[in-house]
């Protein structure tokens, strides 16, 4: 049985609700090795958050169950509007060449108009429960506001995420090898395309 939710802007969220973004971020992808030693000396979840939420409050909604608890959260936009954000790095100079490469991989798959998913977790307390379901069919509400023709996103191959994806629709339209040396691993760039889903119904 799914939880009962609803959904709040990511500018009223409150500074406990923003740090737990931060943490579930933090915990699902290589950010500590990105981190270390970073230009702000903060520690490695507060650089996250001043880095990777703070700044997309307006691309961000939080999920929170019937009593008000938080239970995850996504951040997206289209190519086009997080192309108009400024975009701050205050990792360690030599991250400088991989987030580069990260760019160009994105760039080259992505449309300006494409729905890009920076961001989704769900609290580990609230997994199980179909909230996934729930943040996907607001991703594809909100794609459809937006006239985006495909959710896309990036994932890493060993992490549990891609199945999910490739099983909910998702087609894995290019492979990055470029973090392989340091992380072992690889990313995905998946697409879901809405135009073709709408012209079936």
């Amino acid at each position: 049985m799914t939880t009962t939710t609803h959904f709040i802007a990511g500018g009223a969220t409150s500074a406990a609700q923003r740090a737990r973004m931060a943490s579930l971020l933090f915990a699902t992808s290589y950010l500590e090795y990105c981190s270390y030693a970073n230009k702000l000396g903060l520690p490695l979840v507060a650089l996250q958050q001043r880095q990777n939420i703070d700044p997309y409050l307006a691309h961000i909604e939080a999920m929170l169950d019937g009593e008000e608890r938080f239970a995850g959260f996504y951040n997206a936009a289209t190519i086009a509007d997080y192309a108009a954000l400024p975009a701050i790095s205050y990792y360690r100079d030599e991250m400088r060449s991989m987030d580069a490469q990260y760019e160009a991989f994105i760039d080259a798959h992505a449309r300006p108009d494409d729905l890009f998913v920076a961001s989704l977790a769900i609290e580990e307390g609230f997994r199980g429960q179909g909230l996934f379901h729930v943040l996907f069919a607001r991703l594809r509400a909100l794609a459809q506001e937006k006239n985006s023709p495909r959710i896309v996103l990036a994932v890493w191959e060993q992490g549990d995420a891609l199945a999910v994806y490739l099983k909910q629709g998702f087609v894995s339209l290019g492979r990055y090898d470029g973090a392989y040396p340091i992380f072992f691993d690889r990313l995905h760039f998946l697409a879901y395309d809405l135009t073709a889903r709408r012209n079936v119904t």
